[in-house]
């Protein structure tokens, strides 16, 4: 048997769709490979985004090189989970679903399984938290430009906060399945954590910095993360982001991973209480019940 993940988009999502083929393999005992077909081609409707889990110190896995299946007809998908042989192909139909039969198929030591979607809902890992704790850690040791500011953040009452604007604000489609979070929900969020701690240093991390500078209150103690342009930038920042006491993060998978690696499992976190433009969808596998929601 093999899992078969199918990887897109940024480092954040190609972290979950590498994390529940890894928590699958771990549940049936099987090896797993990933397909990077979609680097490979060029995206019109999306953000183009590099592969890049090769910056983490994830396990060695295969490169895929099958075709990805194509979503299997309703009748297939409800046949293939009685059936005790043969692939099975999932596609999903909700990124913030639990699934749990996921791990309930039958006699997967005869079977491979392909999936394709993001899998943002934090039940799926829950059992490998350690693993992945130690496996999204850059190869790379952190650069001087970041280990000034980690030292900074050990030594203080230290919150992440996150802003993503970029192609949530430049990009038409990605805008608008989206939607880039209101300046009053950091405020709220803000204004939240002093309350229970007062002496907080933000650390600011954003693709628009200029506008956080400009934006956020000017009273608070607060350090500008500034991105040091190179090619893991974004694994070298998660890392300072896991570091943090506190989060305060954005509809971003990057930022959710930034909360929920951290060590301090007696940190706050505040997150907002919608994802994506549409704010009917359920978020309660998305963001553990000890994260506090903000309105949005």
């Amino acid at each position: 048997m093999a899992i078969y993940s199918y990887l897109q988009g940024g480092l954040g999502n190609q972290m979950f769709q590498y994390a529940i083929a890894r928590a699958l393999s771990e549940h049936y005992q099987s090896t797993f490979l990933l397909d990077r077909s979609w680097f490979d081609v060029p995206q019109s409707e999306t953000t183009p985004r590099p592969y890049q889990l090769d910056l983490l110190q994830i396990q060695n896995t295969a490169k895929s090189n099958l075709d990805f299946p194509k979503k299997p007809h309703r009748w297939i998908r409800a046949l293939q989970r009685l059936l005790s042989s043969g692939p099975i192909v999932y596609y999903q139909q909700n990124a913030f679903e639990f699934d749990p039969l996921l791990f309930q198929f039958k006699s997967m030591a005869k079977r491979d399984l392909f999936l394709f979607g993001y899998w943002q809902a934090y039940p799926y890992l829950e059992n490998i938290r350690p693993i992945l704790q130690s496996e999204f850690k850059t190869k790379a040791p952190i650069p001087d430009h970041y280990q000034i500011y980690l030292e900074h953040i050990r030594t203080n009452e230290s919150v992440m906060l996150h802003i993503r604007r970029g192609d949530y604000v430049n990009s038409p489609s990605a805008a608008k399945f989206h939607g880039v979070l209101p300046l009053s929900y950091y405020q709220q969020a803000i204004q939240a954590l002093l309350l229970n701690k007062p002496n907080a240093h933000f650390f600011i991390f954003s693709d628009d910095l200029p506008w956080a500078k400009e934006s956020l209150p000017k009273d608070l103690k607060v350090t500008f993360v500034e991105n040091a342009l190179q090619a893991d930038a974004a694994a070298q920042e998660l890392q300072l982001m896991t570091a943090c006491k506190h989060h305060i993060i954005a509809n971003s998978s990057l930022s959710w991973w930034g909360a929920w690696l951290k060590q301090d499992c007696n940190g706050l976190v505040f997150a907002p209480n919608r994802w994506i433009s549409d704010s009917s969808l359920d978020l309660s596998h998305l963001l553990p019940t000890s994260w506090n929601r903000i309105p949005a």
